[in-house]
């Protein structure tokens, strides 16, 4: 009873679906009842007339019975009377006789033919004595024996015919009111427990999901519907299971980085005082202690820019870029400079206009630009070449970077620009690239791999053209 009463307080509730629905559903059943009304009412008065006619008929008959063909002003009324007519003419064989007279009345009148029936007509006239009241006689004309041209007359009052009309639009009313409801109610009852209800089950599961997303019991509980409702709940399954599954993924990274950003300063005493002691190591005469000092500052300085790069991109998100007006070709020799440092033997071919001028942030462009020289430097362990190239199209550069290494393997291509992920070398963090496609998206521009294989890598960068 009470899952009966939430039902019909949500159906009835302003603005809701199932009102609305509600609504529309006796509308239109009420409108079908009207569209079937007029064709009744227009055969009921087709009928009623050649009841009419046909009474007139034996009205005939008996004054043909009687002596002379004459009967008494009484009988002619009392006839007339139970027939329900007023006068009765006969066209028989070219001969036109008045069989039933009634009294003069001073009264118009409107004529009907029954002998060429037109269902347009009838709906016309059917209207006009309903809703139109007129003081008036229907003059209705019907075929009347054998011969194409005899037809029978016949007077009959209006008024009567409305009469009976509005008493069967009053039946008709009230008939078409009690199926309209049951109807309304059958089909809103089907309505609402098939489309309805699983449809307000999929708006409160997405309520309860975006209340408490990390809560496994938010996650709806598809019905096992074959029909595209239940396509709809199991594709909101999967797709809240999945969006959980990243949040609490993303919720481990954040504590991750808080955890990381809390022991940063300790780390970074500790690499400190690690490196004295790796530096005196490395300028010790004995060559072996000296080769392992010279390796534990190596070490020690991947691990310092491994936290220093991790703690960078744990940030919520990058600054917004200030961008202003730089030559490409400074800043590819500016990036180069610093990727290819120490004992670099790379062969750098720098094949930008020096009018090429981009509309970005310098400090960002550089880092782009650094992440991926310094990944093109490393794939080629400091020898081969690399040569940049750039063309400008509508108000965008694209700059291609091609490196002559070995190629990036199919496993590392998958994640590629996925931070943490898509590191190729065994001390990578794999964030070079996710920053600098980052960076570059927050330009409007992106950053994507052309090619890769044993001939050497390709990567485009695409950033805006200065005006």
């Amino acid at each position: 009873m009470n899952e009966i009463k939430s039902s019909l307080a949500a159906t009835l509730a302003r603005g809701s679906l199932g009102r609305r629905l509600l609504f529309l559903t006796i509308l239109f059943v009420m409108l079908a009842e009207v569209m079937i009304f007029l064709p009744s009412a227009a055969a009921f008065r087709t009928n009623w007339l050649q009841d009419r006619v046909q009474a007139a008929r034996l009205a005939a008959i008996a004054v043909e019975a009687a002596p002379d063909m004459k009967v008494s002003d009484e009988i002619a009324s009392q006839l007339m009377t139970t027939a329900g007519i007023k006068a009765v003419r006969v066209q028989s064989e070219g001969v036109s006789e008045m069989i039933l007279r009634a009294p003069r009345q001073a009264m118009p009148y409107a004529t009907v033919d029954l002998r060429r029936p037109s269902t347009a007509q009838a709906l016309v006239e059917t209207c006009d004595s309903l809703f139109f009241h007129q003081e008036r006689f229907l003059r209705v004309l019907d075929n009347f024996g054998p011969e194409k041209g005899d037809y029978i007359e016949v007077l009959v009052p209006e008024a009567d015919l409305r009469r009976e009309l509005f008493a069967f639009s009053v039946r008709t009313l009230i008939f078409s009111a009690v199926i309209s409801l049951i109807t309304a109610a059958l089909i809103y009852t089907t309505l609402l427990f098939v489309i309805i209800r699983p449809m307000r089950h999929l708006s409160q599961a997405m309520s309860r999901f975006q209340n408490a997303p990390e809560n496994p019991a938010s996650v709806i509980t598809p019905s096992g519907r074959n029909d595209e409702i239940g396509t709809a709940e199991a594709t909101l399954h999967d797709m809240q299971t999945q969006l959980r599954q990243a949040l609490v993924h993303k919720a481990r990274l954040a504590a991750l980085g808080e955890a990381v950003a809390k022991i940063n300063h300790d780390l970074r005493n500790i690499l400190t005082s690690a490196q004295l002691v790796s530096d005196r190591m490395a300028m010790n005469e004995d060559p072996k202690i000296r080769t392992m000092g010279e390796r534990l500052v190596r070490a020690i300085s991947r691990g310092v820019a491994l936290c220093q790069t991790t703690l960078q991109y744990g940030r919520a998100e990058e600054e917004k870029p200030h961008s202003r007006p730089l030559k490409l070709r400074e800043a590819l020799e500016d990036a180069f400079m610093d990727a290819c440092d120490g004992d670099c033997a790379i062969a750098f071919d720098n094949g930008v206009e020096a009018g090429t001028r981009l509309l970005a942030d310098p400090d960002q462009v550089h880092r782009i630009i650094l992440n991926l020289m310094r990944n093109a430097v490393q794939a080629m362990q400091g020898k081969g070449s690399l040569s940049v190239r750039a063309q400008t199209r509508d108000d965008k550069v694209f700059i291609t970077l091609a490196d002559t290494g070995p190629g990036i393997p199919p496993k590392a291509r998958e994640n590629l620009f996925k931070p943490f992920s898509g590191s190729t070398r065994k001390d990578g963090a794999g964030l070079g690239l996710a920053i600098a496609r980052e960076l570059a998206r927050n330009h409007g521009g992106d950053v994507t791999l052309v090619r890769t294989g044993k001939g050497g890598t390709v990567f485009e960068l695409v950033l805006p053209k200065a005006a």
